[in-house]
């Protein structure tokens, strides 16, 4: 009879709480992570690891993040919900983000499909595994991305800061919690967000999540016989690509180009210089890039009488943009006019997201008179940077040389101001109905 009665008791048991699983989840769109997911009364609960995001951001910013923003959990990523016949369905939280979510555990494979806003679908897939173990050591990981920075930065007083030794300190201490790549990569950016400078970034090298589309990088929309608007993505081309829809633009003879960079977050030189070149009448110098030579050198930022110890570049591959800015203090850029050119008025489009290669260009063609910018003040992120690899899937991207312009000032963490303030999703319709139309 005692022996019935153990029975029952586990049959019950196995019915209300179906235990823990671990699970690795192989991110197609970034670094993988493991997931651990308890089944209980009919409920599952899945996150990353316990108290990740509180250990790295620290107690008491956390619950200040919890009080005044839409972080509701101290783990990176976070999901429950209703748990029926190994099918699930609940609220998927990631750090600020949330998503609904469906999901499915079949046999030692875990499917989660989150809802977008727009109603499209971003799948989740992941395999059972026995425990969570460390991707890889991170400590070493930390001590290749020290060695990595400290030789190669443009800024090397940073080096010499307290917010890098605070860094140096936190990132050693975490790197005996951190337990998989996704975790690394957030304590990494959420450490350095507020660091002087941008493009410090950590991701991963892998092939599918680097894939832009060089075909559709750019587009022109025609508003009528007088008008047209070329929406570039990302300067991600080919120089002979955006002569292409250079060739377009001129032959159509319009006497309005807008040019829309908004959410375009930069890209290489190559389909930019084109664009820059046939708006242009006569040359400019955009500014210098001044890189760790120059400043373990000279404490100060280099003016117009400095320019002569600079290489110029005034177009080419991007490897003979990486050879010249790795020389003597670096290089400044030069615009030279091509052969053809706009008769007509240019304006260009900004947000907080056009930044990087984006900025130089915005900056130029404003201080020189040749745009009006229109929208938002641009995102502030311009430096020359470069990728090392640090070890299998990741890579460091650092910045080599500082950006100046011309006049002297620093875009990097401040940005382009536009002549025109408009909201950037106003930014169109203002162009054409209050300048253009009026």
């Amino acid at each position: 009879m005692k022996k019935i009665h153990i029975l029952l008791i586990i049959l019950l048991l196995s019915n209300i709480c179906l235990g823990q699983d671990n699970w690795l989840i192989k991110n197609s769109n970034g670094f993988n992570y493991y997931l651990t997911t308890e089944i209980k009364n009919g409920k599952i609960v899945g996150h990353t690891r316990d108290n990740a995001l509180k250990d790295i951001v620290g107690g008491f910013k956390f619950m200040m993040l919890k009080v005044g923003t839409s972080i509701k959990y101290p783990e990176i990523i976070h999901f429950k919900g209703e748990f029926t016949d190994n099918q699930f369905q609940g609220e998927f939280h990631k750090i600020f983000s949330k998503w609904n979510f469906k999901g499915e555990i079949k046999n030692d494979s875990l499917l989660i499909t989150l809802i977008n806003k727009n109603n499209s679908k971003t799948r989740i897939s992941g395999i059972r595994v026995k425990e969570v173990k460390p991707m890889r050591d991170y400590q070493k990981t930390f001590n290749e991305i020290f060695r990595l920075t400290e030789n190669n930065i443009y800024n090397q007083s940073f080096l010499k800061s307290k917010d890098w030794k605070k860094f140096k300190k936190k990132m050693n201490k975490l790197s005996k919690k951190i337990k998989d790549d996704l975790e690394l990569q957030i304590a990494f950016f959420a450490i350095t967000r507020d660091f002087p400078f941008s493009h410090y970034y950590l991701y991963d090298s892998r092939p599918e999540n680097k894939k832009h589309n060089n075909t559709s990088f750019a587009d022109i929309r025609e508003i009528n016989n007088e008008t047209c608007v070329l929406k570039v993505k990302r300067f991600s081309g080919s120089e002979k690509q955006m002569d292409s829809l250079i060739s377009i633009i001129d032959d159509k003879k319009y006497k309005n180009l807008i040019i829309d960079l908004r959410n375009n977050p930069g890209g290489n030189y190559l389909t930019a210089f084109p664009l820059a070149e046939y708006i242009i009448d006569k040359p400019f110098i955009a500014g210098v890039f001044p890189n760790k030579n120059w400043y373990k050198e000279f404490d100060r930022v280099p003016t117009k009488e400095d320019y002569s110890n600079f290489a110029e570049f005034s177009g080419g591959t991007m490897d003979e943009w990486f050879d010249k800015a790795n020389q003597n203090y670096g290089v400044y850029l030069k615009i030279l006019p091509s052969k053809k050119h706009f008769e007509g008025k240019v304006y260009i489009l900004t947000n907080k997201n056009t930044g990087s290669t984006c900025e130089p260009f915005v900056y130029g063609l404003k201080a020189h008179n040749y745009a009006t910018i229109i929208g938002e003040n641009t995102a502030g992120a311009m430096l020359s940077s470069n990728e090392f690899k640090i070890e299998n899937e990741i890579i460091l991207r650092i910045p080599l040389n500082d950006f100046i312009t011309y006049s002297g000032e620093r875009i990097d963490k401040k940005g382009v101001e536009p002549n025109i303030k408009v909201k950037s999703e106003k930014a169109l319709e203002y162009t054409l109905n209050n300048i253009i139309n009026k």
